[in-house]
């Protein structure tokens, strides 16, 4: 390959002109591109003159500079054969924003992929080989967040005064977009005092009005329906036993924290009523036969792990 027929140079601070970071980016870029003639090199050893002006030793139809503005924002420029931005106004520069986990090999393939879409906006895109590219954000080069995420809670709620039952919840999340998402759930909630069991499933809908930039973190409140059976039973010789099926319908608080890629530690608060309730009868004789009722409203909390797809 001789340098003076590059089709493109990327610079590259002297940290990552080799090794991971590299090696991430140029697999990058020949998939996206396909077998274009590129060099990459630090950038504190190629200077603008090297690759300037008709009789520089580095010509190259496109030149690409990135820089670290802090450790996990950077900045990637491209520029055309004449030294001037390829498109103007600024949209020939893109800024990422990475989180401190991300590895080398992430962060060069989303360098390589904005990289892309740079060339493929300039005026020059004629000379860019046609592929369709997933790109990264033009403001955050990141990414949006996970649509798909699948979790368990462990969930306690009150079922009546001084009563509470606990089990296990599944949830289920679909994103309808960065901030509006679905959620299913299907939960088992136990009491030994009552001999209780309540089987419930429910669905709602969320909106996360506090949300980190790359989604990893949120705050949100949701409108949940369902429906609910549930069973208690009386203690004593002559056990007596009751249930039936009832709506469900309330709010809920929820959030999560991202602790590790895509595993989030998830929780959440919610009020609910049921459109029926049910009585229970303890004891034998009148004196000291005594009925109770399970509550129509209930407060409920619930904490767990989930996984982002």
């Amino acid at each position: 390959m001789e340098l003076a027929s590059l089709f493109l140079l990327v610079l590259l601070p002297p940290a990552d002109a080799t090794g991971e970071t590299a090696t991430a980016v140029t697999a990058s870029l020949r998939h996206e591109l396909g077998d274009v003639t590129m060099a990459i090199a630090p950038d504190t050893m190629v200077t603008p003159a090297m690759w300037q002006g008709e009789k520089a030793p580095m010509r190259a139809t496109f030149v690409v500079r990135m820089v670290w503005k802090t450790k996990d924002k950077a900045s990637v420029e491209i520029l055309s054969v004449s030294s001037s931005p390829v498109v103007k106004g600024g949209r020939g520069t893109r800024v990422l924003d990475f989180a401190s986990q991300d590895s080398k090999g992430e962060r060069g393939r989303a360098i390589g992929l904005v990289v892309a879409e740079l060339l493929r906006e300039s005026p020059a895109s004629a000379l860019v080989p046609a592929r369709t590219a997933v790109v990264a954000s033009s403001d955050s080069g990141s990414g949006s967040p996970s649509h798909i995420a699948l979790g368990g809670m462990f969930a306690l709620e009150r079922v009546r005064a001084g009563s509470w039952a606990m089990g296990p919840k599944l949830i289920y999340d679909f994103g309808l977009g960065k901030a509006l998402r679905l959620q299913a759930a299907g939960s088992a909630l136990f009491n030994s005092a009552d001999d209780y069991a309540g089987i419930g499933v429910d669905a709602g809908i969320f909106w996360d009005f506090l949300l980190s930039e790359r989604g990893q973190h949120a705050l949100g409140i949701g409108l949940c329906i369902g429906a609910l059976r549930e069973s208690a039973t009386s203690s004593g010789d002559n056990a007596r036993g009751t249930s039936n099926w009832s709506l469900t319908g309330g709010a809920v608080l929820g959030g999560r924290v991202t602790v590790w890629r895509n595993l989030r530690v998830i929780g959440d608060f919610s009020l609910r009523g049921t459109s029926a309730t049910m009585s229970l009868t303890v004891g034998d004789d009148n004196p000291s036969r005594r009925q109770y009722s399970f509550s129509r409203l209930r407060p409920a909390f619930g904490v767990g792990l989930a996984y982002a797809l």
